[in-house]
């Protein structure tokens, strides 16, 4: 039997096989509570709202918020009814929304189904 060598096999490190190294390309897009690091977010579903993914608000009661848009927020559970009181994006009703593990508030979901999340950036490593 003769056995072709003029390619070189694709280059694996030894110490962490194919399925290690997709969990660890995933975990780099994963964002997470800084509080107890459950996943929140992924990085794929940053999403842009009256022009850009990040703005910085004052609520009515003088607290600034840098704020992140995401399409999705799957580690977010909301708290309370929606309220258009002072609305950051004018149309969209807001809700307060908490880690779903840990309930450190982590932002906001604005319209029905929610249609999109405002996060609180500094909360999410």
């Amino acid at each position: 039997m003769i056995v072709a060598l003029d390619r070189p096999a694709k280059a694996r490190p030894v110490d962490a096989p194919a399925a290690a190294n997709d969990t660890r390309e995933r975990e780099r897009k994963v964002l997470r509570c800084r509080a107890c690091e459950a996943v929140i977010a992924d990085e794929d579903d940053r999403i842009e709202m009256s022009g850009a993914h990040a703005h910085t608000f004052v609520n009515p009661h003088g607290h600034v918020f840098e704020v992140g848009c995401f399409a999705r927020a799957p580690g977010c559970a909301p708290l309370g009814p929606a309220s258009a009181f002072f609305s950051w994006f004018p149309g969209y009703a807001w809700r307060v929304v908490v880690c779903a593990q840990c309930r450190t508030h982590l932002g906001w979901s604005f319209g029905e189904a929610p249609h999109f999340f405002g996060l609180v950036l500094p909360r999410l490593v």
